[in-house]
């Protein structure tokens, strides 16, 4: 028999408040020249997981939720102007998917040729500072 005078969505509303979140480790695989050489942790393993994430195009790969990846492949074809003024906000919203990440801001974005760019940017995590470079092809 139910006994509808208990405040049931009061229990579920405290269980979900005593939940806590979690952030795994970021122990991982160290790749080096496409090589696994041991392991990596903290820093290291971040700048191979922001790299990981800015040449992984999003909702292309069914093994990677719909957060994961970047957004570039929408800037191909678009004008330079256009393109440089979008790169601060598609690599804002790749990184910031991850957790670890609180910030992404770009230093420098050098024409290299007609159609490709490179950027510098430097990633806040709960690791430290980060510089990374990645080449834009557009």
């Amino acid at each position: 028999m139910v006994d509808y005078d208990t405040p049931i969505l009061d229990d579920v509303t405290q269980s979900v408040n005593d939940l806590q979140v979690v952030t795994l480790p970021g122990l991982t695989y160290q790749v080096v020249n496409g090589r696994i050489l041991g392991k990596t942790d903290g820093i290291k393993s971040m700048v191979q997981a922001i790299n990981k994430i800015l040449r992984t195009d999003r909702f292309v790969f069914t093994i990677y939720s719909d957060q994961y990846g970047n957004d570039l492949s929408e800037l191909i074809g678009k004008e330079l102007p256009y393109v440089k003024a979008e790169l601060g906000r598609v690599f804002d919203e790749a990184l910031k998917a991850d957790d670890r990440v609180d910030n992404a801001e770009i230093n420098s974005v050098t024409q290299i040729n007609r159609n490709t760019l490179l950027v510098n940017l430097t990633v806040t995590t709960m690791f430290g500072d980060a510089t990374v470079e990645s080449e834009v092809s557009v």
